[in-house]
């Protein structure tokens, strides 16, 4: 509960961007927008389930589930907001994807 509290709190707070290896992805990542609006911004998570709780909190509705393999893997949720707006919320599960650069 603790974990998905502190995602919510990140979630919240204006401007934040998750932190990229690489200078270069970090300025690309915020100038993509929010976070888990692309690979960039893509919203660690430790399970499937808390993809969905995530997006709840957000009070976005999901209508499908897709598999992106990059650099890494990612879960992209198709979801709708309150007002009717496609959006696209990207979760890295590269931590624990089989298959996965980041699985171990």
């Amino acid at each position: 509960m603790r974990i998905v509290g502190s995602l919510i709190f990140l979630l919240s707070a204006a401007g934040y961007a998750q932190a990229a290896p690489m200078q270069a992805e970090a300025s690309r990542g915020a100038a993509e927008g929010a976070v888990g609006a692309s690979a960039i911004t893509a919203i660690k998570v430790s399970n499937v389930p808390e993809e969905y709780k995530i997006a709840r909190k957000m009070k976005l509705r999901v209508l499908s589930q897709s598999l992106v393999t990059q650099d890494r893997s990612y879960d992209v949720l198709n979801c709708l907001d309150k007002s009717g707006k496609p959006r696209e919320l990207w979760f890295d599960i590269s931590s624990f994807y089989p298959g996965s650069l980041g699985a171990q």
